[in-house]
């Protein structure tokens, strides 16, 4: 499927992903992307328009807990859906389901149909984005899957840059519904670019085989998960009984996995080499780099004293870093391996994690944080993009929607607990060193609330831990890179063209 040209010493040599043939199939998955991209992040802008609209306030964290949810969950179904009837026919129907549920949500008359709609979306939202990646496994020769993976990174960074920023204006013309009347041309926009132009793996679509006891028991423990991160600091009773049924779960679908002959996510797409490798150091990475980066516009805005527009500049340092490191691995490292790669992020996010940790115990500038933080992105950047691409290289095409789908999964799930073991540090923190962490707790809820120097100071300590416990974990990312690299060098991978 690959487009070539023999250069002048009579080598053939791949065209890029913005020449020929692949131009279509670029400018189909990055409008997915952008699609998913804004409807993800610009809704953080009209939460307060929501809430003001519709009331029953105690509700709003589940218009992002239910698109998060049913986004989940779509990723474990999305695998064997694309392998059975392909990319192109995934995409056509659920590029109109996304559009059907966005007009659900902006014609919702009150907040439990909108939470009902967004979890219709968010379903929707992730075999979107499942498509847009396998999309690359299947439509692009190995050469050219680094700067496809990094073209996605730049456009999903500049959704998460613009996004808001561009709901915020929106907002200023209507109300919270022009957020998802918005989406409707850009879904239009997206279901033509890529209705023709997306490729496919099956001419002639086989049956879907479901399992739909694996769906059930992945649904219940992505639920679980959910439930133990949003109870951190709130209720320590109900998180540590929803991580324990998240543990039960977790091996009751490994020994499900093994009884049945096509599970949802089978255990070979978590347990062969290289994909064992490629799932534990992009989820250990992205384990760290969240759970240091989430909790930034908090501590900036409250041990700092920074406004709250300034606090969430400290978020996009992580997301241009990200986008570099993409950009650095597909344009200046991309004739190294991609285990060579994804142990040279894993190198340099150790001591980017340390130098962040330090800048927060010691009250240095924040111009060093930021810059801290843009390195930490870059590491997480090179570890995810070689990753990807090593995945799909030692995949066959038959099968990249489910290995895809079982990297989405174990990336989803690193996100959230990661996020957990950050609040989880900070709010243990503040309770050991003033006693009380309603305050706190307030002001991560969004309250306006005037803190005392104590607490403050409670806040930098708990960050300052935060980077221990990850920097410690970041160690553990260099030795899995390791035994990748040294297992790699004793071996030849298979590659997909």
């Amino acid at each position: 499927m690959s487009e070539q040209s023999t250069g002048d010493d009579g080598v053939e040599k791949v065209s890029g992903i913005w020449s020929g043939a692949y131009l279509p199939m670029t400018l189909a998955t990055l409008t997915i992307v952008a699609l998913v991209g804004f409807g993800t992040l610009a809704l953080i802008a009209a939460l307060s328009s929501i809430a003001e609209d519709l009331g029953q306030i105690g509700l709003l964290p589940w218009v992002f807990t239910a698109y998060l949810a049913t986004s989940a969950i779509a990723v474990v179904v999305a695998g064997p859906v694309i392998d059975a009837i392909g990319v192109r026919r995934t995409f056509r129907i659920t590029g109109i389901w996304f559009l059907l549920s966005t007009l659900a949500a902006a014609a919702a008359p009150s907040m439990p149909l909108l939470i009902l709609a967004r979890g219709v979306q968010g379903f929707g939202g992730g075999l979107l984005f499942a498509v847009a990646l396998a999309a690359i496994g299947v439509g692009y020769p190995h050469e050219l899957r680094p700067q496809a993976f990094a073209a996605q990174s730049v456009m999903f960074g500049i959704m998460g840059l613009g996004g808001p920023a561009l709901a915020g204006v929106l907002l200023a013309f209507g109300g919270w519904r022009i957020i998802f009347i918005i989406q409707v041309p850009l879904a239009v926009i997206a279901l033509a670019s890529g209705w023709t132009t997306l490729p496919t793996t099956r001419q002639h679509p086989s049956q879907i085989q479901t399992d739909w006891k694996g769906v059930g028991l992945m649904a219940l423990l992505i639920v679980c998960s959910l439930v133990a991160v949003a109870q951190i600091g709130v209720h320590w009773w109900a998180s540590g009984a929803a991580l324990a049924a998240t543990v039960v779960l977790m091996a009751l679908y490994w020994n499900h996995s093994g009884r049945v002959d096509a599970p949802v996510l089978a255990r070979e797409h978590f347990t062969r080499f290289p994909l064992r490798w490629v799932h534990v150091t992009t989820g250990l990475v992205m384990f760290n780099a969240l759970a240091v980066d989430d909790f930034l516009p908090f501590y900036v805005q409250t041990a700092r004293g920074r406004s709250v527009e300034f606090a969430a500049i400290s978020l996009v340092f992580l997301s241009l870093g990200w986008t570099l490191g993409s950009l650095v691995y597909s344009r200046v490292l991309n004739k190294w391996r991609e285990c060579d790669v994804i142990l040279l992020g894993c190198w340099l996010i150790v001591p980017s994690i340390g130098a962040a940790g330090i800048t927060i115990a010691l009250d240095w500038p924040l111009s060093l944080l930021f810059a801290a933080s843009a390195l930490i992105g870059i590491s997480v950047g090179m570890v995810t993009t070689a990753g990807l691409t090593l995945l799909q290289a030692s995949s066959d095409i038959s099968e990249m929607g489910r290995v895809t789908a079982a990297h989405q999964f174990i990336r989803q799930l690193a996100i959230m607990y990661g996020i957990a073991l950050a609040g989880a540090i900070v709010l243990l923190v503040v309770d050991l060193e003033v006693g009380d962490v309603d305050a706190v707790r307030d002001v991560i809820a969004g309250e306006n609330i005037s803190l005392g120097t104590e607490t403050k100071d409670a806040i930098r300590h708990g960050l300052a831990w935060i980077h221990v416990a990850t920097g410690t974990i970041s160690i553990g990312c260099l030795v899995f890179a390791t035994a990748l690299v040294r297992q790699t060098n004793g071996r030849v991978t298979p590659r997909s063209s």
